[in-house]
Parts: C-alpha cells; sequence; structure tokens
C-alpha cells in the first residue's frame, strides 16, 4: 500500500487525467492515507480533569470574592460612567471572561460552587461589622447583638428586634454579593427568626396537648438522669399521655415497626447500667454478675489480709447482738454454730487487734456458713457484715473510701443475684427492679425509680391490635397494598418516639435544644449567615 506522498506524487504527474475513474480511485486512496497518518487529538486523562476541577474551583472563589470587589466599586463606576446598573453587570461579565481565558469554565459546576463558596465567606463577618459601631457607643445594644447574630441571639429582645436584626444581615449580605438583591435578603434574613419561633412555640403546644398534665421538675431530673445513665426511653414512657400510649402499645402488632428493637435495646441498655453498680460494663447481667463474685471477692481478700481489723465497741456490740438473735430466733440447740463463730472471733481479738490472715480465715468460716440451706446461714451472713464493717473503721481515711465502695457494689450484686435470669441474654426483670424495697446503694435505687417511673409499660396489652389500628388509621384495611403501608406507618411511629423534639415535647423542654434555635440546629452553626446568600441564587 502506498504512501500518502505516493499518492500525491502521481496525482500531480497525471493530472491530465481528473474526472476518470483510475484518477478519482487514487485520489480516494490519499484522502485514507492521509487521515490514517494524521495524529489523533489527545484526550485528557483523570488527572487533567481534577487538574481542570481543582482549577475551575479555585476560579469560582476568586470571582465569588470579585462579586464583593465589584460591588465595592460601584459608586466609582457610576461616577466616572463604566456601569448604567447598581449591579454593575459589565465588571462581573469581565471578571468571567477574563478568568475564562485563563481556561476556567465559568458554568462548570465546580466554578459557580467555588463562586457561592466565596460569597458566602466574604460576608460571613458583615452583621458583627455593621454591629460593632453601635457596641462601642452603647446604641441600641439589643439590636445590635440581633444584628451581628442574624437575628437568633439577643438577649432579652422581642422578636421585633430579632427580626429587624435579621433583616438588616441579610440585607448586607446578599447586597455585598449584587446590589439589587438587597431586599431579597432582607426578607429572607428578617424571615428566619419568626418562622424559628413559629416553629418552637408550636412546637410546644404540640408537647402541652400530648402530655396534659406537666412533667414535675422531678420527673425531667430522673428522665435527664436516665439519658446520663446511657438509657434511651420513648416518649410513650415519659410522659403518661393516653394517646401515645394506645399508639406505642399496637406497635408490638405492627410488622418491623421496629418497637420490638426498641424495648430491646432500653433493656439491654438497663442491664449494663445494672452492671455498673456492682462494677461491671455488661448487657448481660447473669455473666457479669458471676464475674462479679470473683471480682469483688477477690478485693475483699486483698484488703483483709493487708490491714489488721480493731476490735472496737461497735464490733463487740454487732458481735453480742448476733450471738442474741440466733439464741432467740433458733434455741440454744439451733444456734450452738453461730455461738461457737462468736467466741472463736472474740477468742482471736484478745489484744484488741485480729491481724489479716485470721480475719481473712475467718471471713472464709463465715463465707461457708452462709453458703449453706441451713438456718444459721442468714446469721453467718450478719457476723460477716459485722467483720467487714470492724475491718472498714480500721482503715484510713481513702483506703475506707476505696473500701466502701467495695462492700457497697458487693451489696449490690447480691441484691441483683435474686433477679437475675438465667440462660444467653441474662435480662433482670424491669418489673421486678421497679419493686425493690429497702436498697442500700444509691446508684441501684436510682435505677430502681428510673424503671419504676419510665420502663415498665403503662399501658397493658388487651386490645392493643384494635388501639393500633386507631392509633396508626389502618382499620380495615387488607392486602399487600395495605400491609406495606401499615409497616411504613408504623416505623415512621416508632421513629417519631424515640425522637428527641418529641421527647422534648412530653417532657416541657423546648422541642428544640442547644444553645441556638430549631432552625440554627437544621441549618448549621453558618447557617444565618448563608442563608440571605443562597436565597437569592
Amino acid at each position: 500500500m502506498a504512501t500518502a506522498d505516493e499518492y500525491a506524487a502521481w496525482i500531480v504527474k497525471n493530472a491530465d487525467k481528473k474526472g476518470t475513474s483510475e484518477f478519482e480511485t487514487v485520489a480516494a486512496a490519499y484522502a485514507d492515507a492521509r487521515g490514517q497518518s494524521a495524529p489523533e487529538a489527545k484526550k485528557p486523562g483523570l488527572f487533567d480533569e481534577i487538574k481542570q476541577g481543582v482549577g475551575n474551583i479555585a476560579a469560582g472563589a476568586i470571582r465569588g470574592a470579585g462579586s464583593i470587589g465589584a460591588t465595592i466599586l460601584t459608586p466609582y463606576d457610576l461616577a466616572v460612567g463604566n456601569t448604567k446598573s447598581i449591579s454593575n453587570p459589565e465588571r462581573r461579565n469581565a471578571m468571567d471572561e477574563g478568568l475564562k481565558t485563563m481556561g476556567a469554565e465559568p458554568d462548570s459546576l465546580g466554578y459557580q460552587g467555588g463562586k457561592l463558596v466565596g460569597e458566602i465567606a466574604g460576608t460571613a463577618g458583615v452583621g458583627s461589622a455593621i454591629a460593632a459601631p453601635m457596641k462601642a457607643a452603647g446604641i441600641a445594644p439589643k439590636l445590635a447583638q440581633s444584628i451581628s447574630t442574624g437575628g437568633f441571639r439577643a438577649s432579652g429582645a422581642g422578636i421585633g428586634t430579632r427580626i429587624a436584626g435579621g433583616a438588616i444581615n441579610g440585607a448586607a449580605s446578599a447586597g455585598m454579593v449584587n446590589p439589587e438583591d438587597a431586599g431579597t435578603g432582607a426578607l429572607i434574613g428578617g424571615g428566619l427568626p419568626a418562622a424559628t419561633k413559629a416553629i418552637g412555640a408550636t412546637g410546644q403546644a404540640i408537647g402541652r396537648s400530648i402530655r396534659g398534665t406537666p412533667a414535675s421538675s422531678e420527673v425531667v431530673s430522673l428522665a435527664d438522669r436516665a439519658a446520663q445513665l446511657g438509657i434511651e426511653i420513648p416518649a410513650d414512657r415519659l410522659a403518661n399521655s393516653k394517646p401515645l400510649n394506645a399508639i406505642a402499645s399496637g406497635l408490638n402488632y405492627v410488622p418491623l415497626s421496629g418497637r420490638s428493637a426498641t424495648e430491646a435495646k432500653m433493656q439491654s441498655q438497663l442491664n449494663r447500667a445494672l452492671s455498673r453498680t456492682f462494677g461491671q460494663d455488661s448487657d448481660n447481667v447473669t455473666q457479669a454478675l458471676r464475674k462479679a463474685q470473683s471480682d469483688l471477692g477477690g478485693e475483699f481478700d486483698r484488703v483483709l489480709k493487708s490491714n489488721s481489723v480493731n476490735v472496737d465497741k461497735q464490733f463487740v456490740q454487732d458481735l453480742a447482738d448476733s450471738a442474741n438473735k440466733a439464741s432467740n430466733e433458733l434455741g440454744k440447740d439451733g444456734s450452738g454454730i453461730i455461738g461457737k463463730q462468736v467466741q472463736d472471733i472474740i477468742d482471736k481479738a484478745a489484744t484488741g487487734q485480729i491481724d489479716g490472715q485470721t480475719a481473712y480465715n475467718i471471713k472464709k468460716t463465715l463465707d461457708r456458713i452462709g453458703m449453706r440451706n441451713t438456718p444459721e446461714a442468714y446469721y453467718a451472713k450478719d457476723l460477716k457484715k459485722a467483720l467487714m464493717g470492724a475491718l472498714n473503721r480500721s482503715l484510713g481515711t481513702n483506703e475506707a473510701a476505696a473500701f466502701a465502695k467495695i462492700r457497697q457494689q458487693y451489696g449490690s450484686m447480691l441484691d441483683l443475684e435474686k433477679l437475675a435470669q438465667n440462660g444467653a441474654e441474662g435480662n433482670v426483670s424491669i418489673a421486678r427492679i421497679a419493686n425493690m424495697k429497702n436498697i442500700n446503694n444509691p446508684d441501684l435505687q436510682e435505677i430502681a425509680d428510673i424503671s419504676a417511673q419510665f420502663l415498665k409499660p403503662r399501658e397493658g396489652q388487651h386490645g392493643a391490635a384494635q388501639r393500633a389500628a386507631a392509633g396508626l388509621g389502618i382499620g380495615g384495611v387488607v392486602g399487600a397494598p395495605a400491609l406495606a403501608g401499615t409497616m411504613a406507618a408504623g416505623r415512621a411511629t416508632n421513629s417519631a418516639l424515640n425522637s428527641n423534639a418529641l421527647k422534648n415535647a412530653v417532657l416541657g423542654k423546648p422541642v428544640f435544644s442547644g444553645n441556638t434555635n430549631a432552625l440554627m440546629q437544621a441549618i448549621g452553626q453558618g447557617g444565618y449567615r448563608s442563608a440571605p446568600v443562597l436565597g437569592t441564587q
């Protein structure tokens, strides 16, 4: 096959044959040869595309700053006749064209995004700049604070002052980007505080209608403590609201509503909080108790072996009380074992002290008797309690405080051993925790109060299916589409019951918590500054 140059030479030599089939064939071959030999345009690679994208963003940011610059120069341009409009479109178009000649793509998403970021960043401090001289001069301090925060924070200011501050901030922010948009910016900036107040008022009104009787400060404090302990309580358990109780009870009959998962999670969190009262951190109380027996028993033994026990008047009195009680309740024959233990302790305390190893041996003997299924077991535990009390009084201040905590945890362990369920799950019945009496451990008492107040179902399961139908608006519907709708409604309802907004509403708290208002939470810390600029795009 000939080259393009060879075909060209033939065409020049045989120009007289133009029009013949032979000439046309060679001419076509020449054209094909030239196309094949021409270098193909290089396609941009991934690196080139990334480079272009970054360049577009950077150029857009420059252009965003340029929007503010163009606004600042508008008076000059109007004075010298460089523009006919307050928005100065000529200078703005010139900036786009200039950046385009440098390789930027003004129509690209990266360029437009960079421009918006640059404009928002450039106007971020405009409210503070306006308010600064007002604050310095002491002029309208509430309005000054409102201007600097876009109407969202102004101590003691009414809604009118907040709206005014938001409008001024919004007008200035949007106007800095484009003077023609100042009015729109004022409307957006002034509307945000008012909208936020309306949302908050609506939320509080809904809360009052749902909860009925206002929650007491004690109930609110207990709910807060539950949250600190990691126990997440749905809204229906926080307040005795019949509508919420009915809906929540019915959710157990709605497939895939998520209610069973909510209750299982609450049980797991309760288990973990309980395990912490005896020095563990597990959602399986049964397994945690078995580990605590070893851990706390080891701590008792270590402290006993490391310290002598002073035989003070209280210890002697406790021994005498235990011996008398055993004698009165078990009789002479039945109390023999306990009397022997008391005498053994007195004999070993002849010097006024019991050394650590001897005290440890006494404890081990009392532990063995206490584990028996016999009447004297109770009194052996009583003697051990007296021994531990004497040990605690024999320790220094810091050691005594640490040992007191161990004893408290040990007592909690003994209380919960009676309630924990065997098996793989290792749960503790919420109802049994709620009904506990005479609890010496304040941490355990607190959890019992939480269980009684919040964790027990507020309504029985009788008629729950009917309540589900009524509460979710699904009575009388059948078929797959209806079931799907019911499942979706159930899931949405369960999510609402677990939302912070509804929880706050039933407790009488601000529906949207935080240092700022609801809208601030939604759009972020810088949202109030960016909203007027965003709204004019």
